[in-house]
Order: C-alpha cells, then structure tokens, then sequence
C-alpha cells in the first residue's frame, strides 16, 4: 500500500512540475522583460534630452549609411554632438557596453534622425528630434527557446523612441569658433585643427 503512494506522488509530481516551471519560468522571464524595457527606455531619453542640447547636423547623420570616401572621417563618434549622444545612453544603463553584447558598441543599436526633415533643425521649428533603441533581449531561462518567443535565437527586439523639441543648435563657447556640431568632414576638420 504504502508503495503505491510513493509511486502516486511520483506521477503527480511528473503532472504538475512542467506547470510549476513554466509559471515560475514565465514570472522571472517577464521580471526580466520589463526590467529591459524601463533600462533601454531611460537610456533613449537620456540620448534625447542629449539630442535636444547638441542636435548633429542631417549631413552628419547620413555618414551612419554612407560614409564619406575620406580616409580621415571618424566615424559617428567623431562629431562630438553624436558622440555626446551616445555617452549619454551609455551613461546609466547596465544593458550596454562592457562584455554584454559581445562587446558591440552602442552605437549598433541607436537610430538617431529628424522625423520632419533635417531642415527642421533650427530654433523656429525646434526639430523634433528623435533617438531609438532597438535592442535585442535574449532570455535568461530556457522559456522563450521553449515557446519560440523571437524565432530561432531566443531574442526579443525592444523597440523604444523618444522624441524632443530642439533646445539649442549645439553653441559651446568652450569650442573652437562656438560651435559644437561638425555638419561635415570640412567642418570637422576645422573644428578639431588646433590653433
């Protein structure tokens, strides 16, 4: 009798285990989730409100996609208002950099662009100006590889953009000339040249 309990348990248990993870899986999975969000969310407003101080100029922008032939541009990071950008997503978040992501650089997931045009940089129109992150999350149990949540990798793509109105044009009058934002390779040249 009392060996026919002991096997009892054993198929109720082998009943409700599968239910019990997959409830105590999806809790830390979702735990995790919204964690995500609300750190790429903050990193994007961080990037925005940067944004809105030291807007770049479109010209610069459009270096992301197709880079000047010049052997001296460098990079996205070279201008100082979209390297300011990027510090500043960088600046509290715990998602990016160091050894997460495979040592990828922000800069991989950020889009930052003028919804109305790159003629609306200017303090009559205000911009907007928007930043987006799309970050891609893996999980941290075997939940999403389980349930093919985000395909074959197990990542969910976190999509988050926020907007701002144009602050300033990027005036520094620590800067050569004033002016913080190189609107292209001639303009940074005589920025970063020292007197």
């Amino acid at each position: 009798m009392r060996r026919h309990l002991h096997g009892q348990s054993i198929v109720e248990m082998a009943f409700v285990l599968p239910i019990l993870l997959l409830v105590l899986f999806g809790i830390m999975e979702f735990g995790y989730l919204i964690y995500a969000y609300s750190t790429v969310s903050q990193a994007a407003r961080n990037g925005a409100e940067a944004a809105a101080q030291l807007p770049p100029y479109q010209s610069w922008l459009d270096y992301a996609s197709s880079p000047p032939p010049d052997s001296d541009y460098p990079g996205q990071r070279g201008d100082p208002c979209v390297n300011a950008i990027y510090l500043a997503i960088e600046s509290d978040t715990t998602l990016f950099g160091g050894t997460i992501n495979e040592n990828r650089d922000v800069a991989d997931y950020v889009t930052i662009r003028y919804p109305n045009g790159g003629d609306t940089r200017n303090l009559t129109d205000r911009g907007p100006i928007e930043v987006t992150i799309t970050y891609p999350v893996r999980g941290i149990t075997p939940l999403f590889d389980l349930l093919r949540f985000g395909g074959s990798s197990g990542t969910i793509n976190l999509q988050v953009t926020q907007r701002r109105s144009l602050e300033n044009l990027g005036n520094d009058p620590t800067r050569l000339k004033g002016v913080a934002c190189a609107e292209d390779m001639e303009s940074w040249r005589e920025l970063t040249t020292t007197p």
